[in-house]
């Protein structure tokens, strides 16, 4: 995609590049899947602490679908982490994609989604140009929807990370101060360096959004880290000290009710 090599393009891959590496510093395990490139190939798959990593890309549209509808040519459980940057929002299924990563994954295997945030301000930019703004992004699959899915296949969302202030980046970029001086919430002192260095009208802004308990709204993307939970499950064992029925359908005597034994009269 042509526009991730311009100025909005280069601060969300930079700023995504460090949420992910410090997403996978805790994934350890044999075999990481990214399934779609975006950016450089080494964008993401640098940090990954797993024994090997793989990059499934330069797939188009049906290409990825004929072989989700197949299957991938992955084992079953063989899989440790799978990482979708932006990839739900250019296969033609999305569905069928999450339905795949959960046969090849592991149990408690991860999947980290990075996704466009569809209130948000880029996701209303998108539909009121026709698609010209975020060209090559076809839907926008919300985290509310991405989480009835991972929840009917048994996952467990462990964390959902709103991140991008669209408006605020993009006047930002727009007065030329680069983003290597900003990394939104990502970075604990990114607040204190723009209260300090921001006008006075810019402060109150920024004191107020980071209270705003709606903040996602203002957030272009998403990044939510899922766990594949497997249920234990328990085998039954008969009880060593099981009460032998007496007669067929007839319950189990209690110590409380059981039949009275009558001794004989032997005079």
């Amino acid at each position: 995609m042509d526009w991730l090599n311009e100025t909005r393009g280069k601060g969300l891959l930079w700023e995504e590049s460090r949420l992910v590496a410090a997403e996978l510093d805790s994934v350890f395990g044999d075999n990481l899947l990214q399934i779609g490139e975006w950016g450089s190939p080494e964008l993401f798959l640098g940090s990954a602490r797993t024994q090997t990593t793989t990059l499934v890309s330069g797939y188009t549209q049906e290409e990825l679908s004929d072989d989700l509808s197949g299957h991938m040519p992955v084992r079953e459980d063989s899989i440790d982490a799978v990482l979708l940057p932006h990839t739900l929002e250019t296969v033609e299924d999305p569905h069928q994609l999450i339905r795949e990563i959960d046969r090849m994954l592991r149990p408690d295997g991860h999947l980290i989604v990075l996704g466009f945030n569809s209130p948000g301000w880029w996701s209303l930019r998108q539909k009121l140009s026709d698609g010209g703004f975020l060209p090559g992004i076809d839907r926008f699959v919300g985290d509310h929807r991405l989480t009835d899915w991972l929840s009917l296949l048994g996952f467990k969302v462990v964390k959902t990370h709103y991140y991008h202030p669209a408006k605020l980046v993009d006047s930002m970029l727009a007065a030329d101060q680069g983003a290597g001086h900003w990394d939104t919430r990502s970075d604990p002192g990114w607040w204190a360096k723009q209260l300090s260095n921001s006008p006075a009208e810019r402060r109150g802004l920024l004191r107020r959004m980071r209270g705003w308990r709606h903040w996602r709204i203002t957030a272009a993307c998403y990044m939510m880290v899922a766990r594949k939970d497997v249920a234990a499950i328990t085998p039954l064992r008969k009880s060593r000290f099981m009460r032998p029925r007496l007669v067929g359908s007839l319950v189990n005597p209690s110590a409380r009710n059981s039949a009275r034994v009558v001794p004989l009269d032997r005079r």
